[in-house]
Order: structure tokens, then C-alpha cells, then sequence
């Protein structure tokens, strides 16, 4: 294959005839390259090993396109949703295979910028340019002109190929082959999006927000700020909810253990507008050690309490900003429809967006995480059921059943866990009947709160989530399910006493025993007594999950002792079956790739901490748990995404032999892959996907396996 390295430069700033801001700070690359102003001013190419060269003159531009041999060529290019989606939408050339490096940046270097310049300045390979700056606001340009764009152009080219050399023989080839279909998600769209859902969804929103807005009888703006809503609160009697910040806290700048009460009343702005320069660094430095931050989210509890204040003018302006402040669905729903008008929908994923390799999504989409559809609410998931599949096909929907429930027995080596999986048992009514004491049948209605307590603890305390953060997480609706509040009466159903509870001693620095870490917990709308009851009971569960799953909490011990070797450089297996090796970096994978903590280190306490921003001199924590958490998902990753491109393989070969039907893997979320199959091969596809997602990779051949799926025009009715 030919080895073709490339790069658009294209016009940017504003146009000179319609003022208009066309450019990618202001715009996502979709809306972007789609614009009917968007301009290219020359393409930058190297060719193997040849020296790169540039092409601005439009005959010889459409010459090199037209001539070269784009079906043997694998192409390269930094940020190639950009690049390649110009060579796709705009010129129609569909190479054999896609390469990015700013993909394979962001696996090698979780914690650095992964822009060209700071790319090749960790790889020591020259420095990119910095002349583009002066090519702002011009849409035309002279030959002199082009002939300096066109220096800084082979000079990107080159480091970008030497770039791809440099980190290649870090990468297997099924990776490359991952970031290839990745690639292709955004460079060649089939998803058709029916934006009479989209308008119905924007509007309900709308109205929503109106209805808010006269209810409380305040301006959005006011909502909208923190400043300005901590103020209106005030007014009302009420004092601004606070809460330790919570990057500060991550990042350790802001140690939770040695800080007072929060501040009453207004917190400090740290507005430097109109300062001097001495002042303007000395209100960074204050805001930058500066503790406490508004808890003004969904999520926060002392804010939520504030829906059940007396005052019903307070209920108001909470619940108003609650919903003013909640513009997802309706900013994604506008979004949605402004591609559709475009054209078909481009998924864009970022190839290892997490650190355990898990995609993110890009583009402001966020396709990743889209709202299930739920059978009781006609509503519901307006953004999936907008996405269909062209004329005269469908969309093949399946997903892996739990999971990492299953990676995590595997690793762990819980054994009798891994049997109930392969005998098809239900792991929730096993966790339920640990916890209880008795058989539980989660089917059946009598057993609706033994089987939301066997599901969320299987779900819940896999990674070492103590009780006093999972009490507050059942409270509030674990993972979507509905609220739980254990009473007196459910707290002794599973042998849970108060007296010991309470008794028991605390090993968080503070408190001497578990009543009083509790009571510092209590939300204001739970008397004293029933908090007491619901914290002794979700301690039972947490002791008895980890009595009930000896394997897995050994797994954590493990996983702890781990980080050690990691500090030390050295190599060890981890878990039971040794899927996974300690090296310098962090963790190696079953399939060369890397799970990277940079710079972890074991501070004076025993934490263990890692620079994760390097930029942003950002730390996170690490501990056995999450150490575990990592090693799952980054696992259970590699089984979905090999799965992923296996399906890939069976639609190629599909689509060279039914010519002009589309059959290609159209997007794909943490568990579950969609591909677009002509509706008379739906069947095929659908068995083909059942029996690719129920096979085992090499590594781990006897992990049980289970998936589920359906077809159906929409994105949204494959779930029905």
C-alpha cells in the first residue's frame, strides 16, 4: 500500500463579502467543511519516502486527485476527520485505509496536548511553524502568497509522516484498523436524520423553559449566572448551597481534610477585567488555591433540597434554574437538525478519548451517550429515533449483556460467579440472594426491592464504592433507577442494626465512629433517625457484597499492591488468569496497548497520584479499586471493539458483492455496535452479529459471552 501523507490548507476568518466568522474555533468541523463558502487554498502531499510538495493551482490540484491511485493508498494526516472529510465530502475519494496521528497521540499521551507542534516536540522531530496566523481574514491569495502558506504546509506534512513512523511500532495493526473505522464513521455518514423529531423535541424544550421562566418572574440571564442567582437567593432568604471544588480537589490543590466550614453569603468573583497586571496574577494565584465553588448542580443534594423549601418562590427559582441550565437536549436537538438539513449524519468519535481506550465523542455530538428510549415515555429518546437508516435499509443494533460484570468475574476469578454466567443465571438475583438471605426471583413483584438492591450492588460495588458514597447514590436513583431510602423496616430485612452501626469506629480522618461520619452526610429533607437506618443498611449490602465476592476484593489488594510495581518498573501479572502486566508506564493489555499514568508516584500518606493534565499541572488519585475499574474497561473495550471490526470484515466483503447497497458499521457506543445492512439482509446481519459477539477473543477464550439486538429503520425502535 502507498504510504500518502496530507494536509488541507483552507481559507478561515471572515469572509469578505458576508462578514461571516467561518472558521473551526467558532465552528465544528462538520458545519465547517459543509459551509458553501468553505475554500481550499492547496493541499499539502508526500508520497512515501519523497519530499513533500504543495499544489495550489486548480488544474493541478484536480489532476493529482483524479490520477493518483487512492484504492492502494493508505493516507495519513493529523486530525484526519478534518482532512479526510475534505478528500470524502469534497472530492469523493475514498482511500484503502485512513491513518491519524492525532489518534495515536491521544493513546500514547493521555496527558499531553496532542496538537502537531507538541507532538513533535515529545517526539524531538522539528518545529512546526507558525505562519498561519498571518493567513487570517484571506479568502484570495497571490502566488507569493502561497508559496510561504505552502513552506508551512510540507513542513506540517513532514512532521506528520515522521510522526506516524515514530509511533507506529507502538500500535498493533487491529488498532490501526480501529482508527481507520473510526475515521470512516465521519468521512463516509449513512445515518439520515428526520428532523420532524428534532422540531418536536427543540419546541417541548422551549416551552418548558418558558413555563419556568414565568413561574419564577426572572430573567434567564440572572438564571443563567452564578454570580447573579447566588444574589437572587440571598434575597430570598436563602444561603448560596456550597461545596469544595471539585477539580481542585482531584487535581490536589485543595486538600477536603484540611479545610473549614464553606463561607456564608457571595462568594468571590476573581475578576481581573479592567486590573492591573500585578493584580490580574495575584487574583489567579488567590483563584487558583481558592477552595469552595457554588453547588448549584442537578446533582448536588443541598441543592435539590432546595425543591422542598417552604417558600415556594425559592421551589421556583430552582426548579427554573435547574431547567434553564439544562440545555442539552435542546442545544443537541438544534444541533442534530442543522446537520440534517446538511446532509447525512457524520459520527464522530475520538479514537481513546478515555484512558482505558474507550471512545468519546467529538464534534459537540456526544454520540456516545444518547438517551435510550423508554417504552413508558412516547417522548423519550428523540435523539436516537431521529437517526435512520437510508431508504430500503436498516439498522442492525447489538449489545453485550453485562459486560463487565463478566470481565471483572473473569479477572478476578470469581469462579461461581463465571458458572452462573455460563449456566445463564441471573447475577442480580444471586447478588440479592447473598445480601437477603433468602432465593429472589427479580421477576416477580414481591421482590422489587431485592432485586433493585441485587442489581445495584453488582453494578455499584464491583470497584470498591464504599457505603457512605453509595448510600448517597441509591438515595438520589443509582444509575437511573428510582430513588431508595431504607426505612427501619427495610434495613432489618437485611439484619441491619443501628446501635452497631453507629458504634462502629470511622477510619475517615474526623470522626471517631461511623454515626458521626453519617450525620455529617444528612440531607436536610431526611430526619436524623431515617438517614441512621438507610446508612447502617447500604453498609450491610457493601459487607456483604465483598463477603459474597471474596475473588473480586482480593482483585483490589491485587491491583494495590500493583501500583507499587508500576512506581518501581517492574513487571508483574495482574488478576487471577494474567490478562494484564505491570510495566513502567502503567498497565499492558492483552493486545500491546497501554493503560498510562504518567508520573504515578506514592506520596507520604500511601496515595498514589498521577499527573493527568500535564498542561494544566492537573493529579488525579489512583487506588486498587479504580486501578480495577481502568483494567475492566480498557478489557472489556478490546472485546467489543474486535468484535466490532470483525462485523466490519463480514460488511466489506458484503458490499463487493451487492454493488450500490450500503453495509457498513455506522456507530457504536460502549457495549453495543450499529451497522446498516439493505432491509432484506437484516436476518443475515443480525445472526452474523450474534454469533461474532458471542465468540471469545483468543486471549480469554472461555469468558461466557452474552449479546442482544434487533433491527429496525430508526436508531431509536431497535431497542423496542
Amino acid at each position: 500500500m502507498i504510504k500518502v501523507t496530507l494536509d488541507w490548507e483552507t481559507a478561515y476568518g471572515k469572509h469578505p463579502v458576508t462578514q461571516e466568522n467561518i472558521t473551526l474555533s467558532k465552528m465544528t468541523t462538520e458545519e465547517y467543511v459543509r459551509h458553501p463558502l468553505f475554500k481550499v487554498h492547496g493541499l499539502g502531499v508526500k508520497i512515501e519516502r519523497e519530499r513533500a510538495f504543495y499544489i495550489y493551482k486548480r488544474d493541478d490540484l484536480l489532476h493529482f486527485l483524479k490520477a493518483h491511485p487512492w484504492q492502494d493508498s493508505f493516507v495519513c494526516c493529523h486530525h484526519t476527520h478534518f482532512d479526510g472529510a475534505i478528500l470524502s465530502w469534497r472530492a469523493g475519494i475514498k482511500p484503502a485505509l485512513w491513518g491519524c496521528t492525532l489518534s495515536m497521540a491521544r493513546a500514547l499521551y493521555p496527558h499531553e496536548s496532542v496538537s502537531l507542534a507538541n507532538i513533535a516536540r515529545l517526539l524531538q522531530l522539528g518545529e512546526k511553524g507558525h505562519e498561519l496566523v498571518n493567513f487570517v481574514n484571506l479568502w484570495e491569495l497571490t502566488d507569493e502568497q502561497q508559496r510561504i502558506l505552502g513552506g508551512y504546509c510540507c513542513n506540517d506534512v513532514e512532521l506528520t509522516s515522521d510522526a506516524f513512523d515514530a509511533m507506529k511500532r507502538n500500535f498493533p495493526p487491529s488498532e490501526l484498523r480501529l482508527i481507520d473505522l473510526t475515521i470512516r464513521l465521519f468521512t463516509e455518514p449513512v445515518l439520515q436524520v428526520e428532523r420532524s423529531i428534532l422540531i418536536e423535541e427543540y419546541k417541548r424544550e422551549r416551552r418548558s423553559k418558558r413555563v419556568l421562566l414565568k413561574k419564577c418572574a426572572t430573567d434567564k440571564s440572572v438564571l443563567a449566572s452564578n454570580d447573579q442567582f447566588a444574589a437572587l437567593l440571598l434575597t430570598l432568604g436563602v444561603d448560596p448551597p456550597k461545596k469544595l471544588s471539585p477539580s481542585k480537589v482531584k487535581d490536589g490543590r485543595v486538600d477536603p481534610d484540611n479545610v473549614g466550614e464553606p463561607p456564608l453569603g457571595i462568594l468571590p468573583s476573581f475578576k481581573t477585567a479592567g486590573l492591573p497586571v500585578g493584580d490580574r496574577v495575584r487574583m489567579k494565584e488567590e483563584k487558583n488555591s481558592y477552595p469552595w465553588a457554588y453547588a448549584f448542580g442537578k446533582s448536588d443534594e443541598e441543592f435539590k433540597m432546595l425543591l422542598d423549601h417552604p417558600d415556594e418562590q425559592v421551589q421556583a427559582v430552582v426548579e427554573a434554574r435547574m431547567g434553564i441550565k439544562s440545555t442539552i437536549k435542546e442545544t443537541r436537538s438544534k444541533r442534530f437538525f442543522k446537520i440534517g438539513k446538511r446532509g447525512a449524519f457524520p459520527v464522530y468519535h475520538n479514537y481513546y478519548g478515555a484512558r482505558t481506550g474507550r471512545d468519546s465523542g467529538g464534534d459537540k455530538q456526544n454520540t456516545t451517550n444518547l438517551n435510550r428510549v423508554d417504552p413508558r415515555d412516547p417522548t423519550s429518546g428523540a435523539l436516537r429515533r431521529s437517526l435512520n437508516a437510508p431508504e430500503k435499509h436498516v439498522l442492525v443494533v447489538r449489545d453485550l449483556g453485562q459486560i463487565e460484570a463478566r470481565k471483572l468475574s473473569y479477572a478476578a476469578g470469581q469462579e461461581d460467579l463465571l458458572d452462573l454466567f455460563r449456566a445463564g443465571g441471573d447475577p442480580y438475583n444471586r447478588q440479592a440472594t447473598k445480601i437477603f438471605g433468602y432465593e429472589v426471583n427479580r421477576k416477580l413483584d414481591e421482590f422489587w426491592l431485592e432485586g433493585l438492591v441485587g442489581k445495584s450492588s453488582t453494578l455499584g460495588n464491583g470497584y470498591g464504592m464504599g457505603w457512605s458514597k453509595f448510600q448517597e447514590s441509591l438515595r438520589v436513583g443509582f444509575m437511573g433507577a428510582p430513588p431508595l431510602l431504607f426505612d427501619q423496616v427495610a434495613a432489618q430485612k437485611l439484619d441491619a442494626d443501628i446501635d452497631t452501626f453507629c458504634h462502629q469506629r470511622s477510619y475517615k480522618p474526623g470522626y471517631a465512629f461511623l454515626r458521626d461520619e453519617a450525620l455529617a452526610m444528612k440531607p436536610l429533607n431526611v430526619d436524623e433517625e431515617t438517614h441512621l437506618w438507610h446508612c447502617a443498611a447500604v453498609k450491610q449490602i457493601v459487607d456483604k457484597y465483598r463477603q459474597s465476592n471474596k475473588a473480586i476484593v482480593d482483585f483490589w489488594g491485587e491491583a494495590q499492591r500493583a501500583l507499587d510495581a508500576i512506581v518501581r518498573g517492574e513487571t508483574i501479572p495482574v488478576g487471577k488468569r494474567n490478562l494484564v502486566t505491570t510495566c513502567p508506564e502503567g498497565f499492558l493489555l492483552p493486545n500491546g496497548m497501554k493503560i498510562r499514568y504518567y508520573k504515578l508516584q506514592r506520596n507520604d500518606s500511601g496515595e498514589f497520584r498521577y499527573l493527568s493534565n500535564r498542561r494544566k499541572k492537573e493529579w488525579s488519585y489512583l487506588y486498587g479499586g479504580k486501578a480495577v475499574e481502568n483494567i475492566i474497561q480498557a478489557l472489556a473495550r478490546i472485546v467489543l471493539t474486535d468484535q466490532m471490526l470483525e462485523i466490519n470484515r463480514w460488511l466489506k466483503l458484503q458490499r463487493q458483492t451487492d454493488k450500490g447497497k450500503t453495509y457498513s458499521v455506522v456507530t457504536s457506543t460502549y457495549d453495543e455496535v450499529v451497522a446498516c445492512v439493505p432491509f432484506y439482509r437484516a436476518d443475515d446481519c443480525l445472526q452474523m452479529m450474534k454469533e461474532v459477539m458471542a465468540t471469545a477473543p483468543a486471549w480469554c477464550p472461555d469468558l461466557p459471552l452474552k449479546s442482544s439486538g434487533g433491527y429496525a429503520v430508526s436508531y431509536g425502535d431497535c431497542e423496542k
